[in-house]
């Protein structure tokens, strides 16, 4: 998601070029949207303050559209608050709340405690620092105690419902989630001390990647670089592919640029440094066959648009037709199918997708405003729209 907020007026232009103008009526579900299989979609939710009645009510809305995958922070700072002390009061009560509620939970596992993370002051830009290499190979041992406790066959004293699918970081390509600049061989370094303490768990548990902002071959090209066995340290690879582009507006999920010289060769589509648009999934895919590595499905762990009047936003009903559309062309090209033909006859092989979001939440300029729920509890017509895709 972009943090840009400078200039923020009406992009009238924006609306036009993606086809939603003033006349645009939600009639149903848009004409786009066609069932989704079972367990394909899922959604992105707050985890804070992790009350248990709000994390109740949270998944008890989710069900009710039909959703059970879970997206959720999963704070190390919490629950190690002292290094190499566990406590497993915050984590518990959301399992607790998710297996109540019949809902699996796909974990961001990441926010360094303090004892963890460089001495520098954090910039007002960054949400999250780095944490040192120092702390590495700690966060490695903290992901390991919670699969033993959480995972399948896992000891915690409650009924649970088990982590399988076990994401690590968030955004490392992006400097707020990996403060104060992304570093890929630190990051590469990082997926290789957890893939070590996850060794014992690697035949009953999955590794979901960070989740990439935007569909970063370079990135990803570069933690290659950094471990040319970069592959065996995780199980999934995951994105975040939002359309936006600052200058243009939203893109349409359809959308794609000219390809580019020796990269087009290779049967990389369009430019590999503007990874902007959805189709680009398939490069990540690309890239990870050319480096021989097989059998690993992609998902989609963020994707959404926000309701409002400012630079970037849509309004409810774009909202509603934009995610039909989104979806649509997730399912029709990027999941089993061969992308293209040549060199493009390989399957992006998205396997699930979680929305963004289940909420609103609080950000200058109703850019927050991702939810099919409004603050005030509403729903809007994208959560229309999810019920018919998962009816």
């Amino acid at each position: 998601m972009t943090s840009r907020r400078a200039a923020m007026v009406i992009n009238r232009r924006m609306f036009g070029r993606l086809g939603l103008g003033a006349g645009f009526a939600l009639r149903g579900v848009p004409a786009t949207a066609s069932t989704l299989p079972a367990g394909f979609l899922g959604i992105n939710t707050l985890w804070i303050p992790g009350d248990e009645a709000i994390l109740l009510d949270r998944f008890r809305r989710a069900r009710a559209l039909g959703l059970s995958e879970v997206r959720i922070d999963w704070e190390w700072r919490l629950a190690e608050p002292v290094q190499g002390s566990y406590d497993w009061r915050a984590t518990d009560r959301l399992m607790r709340a998710a297996n109540q509620s019949g809902v699996t939970i796909l974990p961001i596992v990441h926010y360094a405690p303090p004892w963890a993370l460089p001495a520098i002051p954090k910039p007002s830009d960054v949400s999250e620092l780095a944490p040192t290499d120092a702390s590495f190979d700690a966060f490695g041992r903290f992901l390991a105690a919670c699969v033993k406790r959480y995972g399948p066959g896992g000891d915690a004293p409650m009924p649970f419902t088990p982590i399988v699918a076990w994401q690590v970081w968030n955004e490392p390509n992006n400097k707020d989630f990996w403060g104060p600049a992304p570093e890929p061989a630190r990051f590469a370094k990082l997926m290789r001390s957890v893939s070590g303490a996850l060794a014992p768990y690697r035949n009953r548990i999955k590794i979901v990647h960070a989740g990439l902002s935007k569909a970063d071959v370079v990135f990803l090209w570069q933690l290659w670089d950094a471990d040319p066995n970069y592959g065996d340290t995780f199980d999934i690879m995951a994105v975040h592919p939002y359309i936006y582009d600052w200058w243009s507006g939203v893109r349409r999920p359809d959308d794609i640029d000219g390809d580019k010289g020796p990269d087009a060769v290779l049967g990389f589509i369009g430019d590999k440094y503007k990874p902007n648009y959805l189709p680009k999934v398939f490069n990540l895919q690309l890239f990870m066959t050319l480096r021989g590595v097989k059998d690993r499905p992609i998902w989609i762990t963020e994707m959404g648009f926000f309701v409002s009047p400012v630079h970037l936003g849509v309004t409810d009903e774009q909202q509603a037709k934009l995610m039909a559309d989104t979806l649509s062309y997730i399912q029709t090209r990027l999941t089993d199918k061969p992308f293209g033909e040549g060199k493009h006859a390989l399957a992006a092989d998205v396997q699930r997708v979680y929305w963004f979001a289940l909420d609103d939440y609080t950000m200058p300029d109703g850019m927050g405003n991702f939810g099919l729920y409004r603050v005030d509890g509403t729903q809007r017509p994208s959560a229309q729209v999810m019920r018919k895709l998962l009816s």
